[in-house]
């Protein structure tokens, strides 16, 4: 966002994020599809090959994924456009606190002394955090 034109914010690059991901996932799908299709000689058995989709599951969970997944990337760039690099972009990256949260109470992955462990990098991390909300500076317009 440093080098955009003045007046331009985090929020315009949404669609073009979006519309770049969209095309890199087609393009690696394909790249897939054509790497079955060598491997099997032929187009039908290349197809068959491919994982399958499953539309009538999937569609409604992977669409709550999705849009969860879309807000919190529109609030990270949000909060990095109001907050600057070192704290909004911290806060975002303090996600990984929560699902190690999940990791710990819900799904039981880290047991014993590891939870200590994880316990004080994860105090140290918030603590680094808020050192660095208190070196924010906020912006001085010209």
């Amino acid at each position: 966002m440093h080098f955009a034109p003045d007046g331009t914010g985090g929020l315009e690059y949404v669609m073009s994020f979006a519309i770049g991901s969209a095309i890199v996932n087609l393009c690696l799908w394909l790249l897939r599809l054509f790497y079955n299709m060598g491997k099997h000689q032929n187009v039908v058995s290349g197809w068959q090959a491919l994982p399958p989709f499953h539309f009538r599951v999937m569609w409604k969970p992977g669409m709550v994924a999705g849009t969860v997944w879309s807000i919190g990337n529109i609030a990270s760039i949000l909060s990095v456009e109001f907050l600057g690099e070192g704290v909004g972009y911290s806060v975002v990256q303090s996600a990984m606190l929560i699902s190690g949260l999940w990791g710990i109470l819900w799904f039981h992955e880290i047991r014993g002394d590891m939870i200590s462990k994880w316990m004080m990098a994860a105090s140290i991390t918030v603590f680094s955090i808020l050192l660095l909300s208190y070196e924010h500076q906020a912006s001085v317009a010209p």
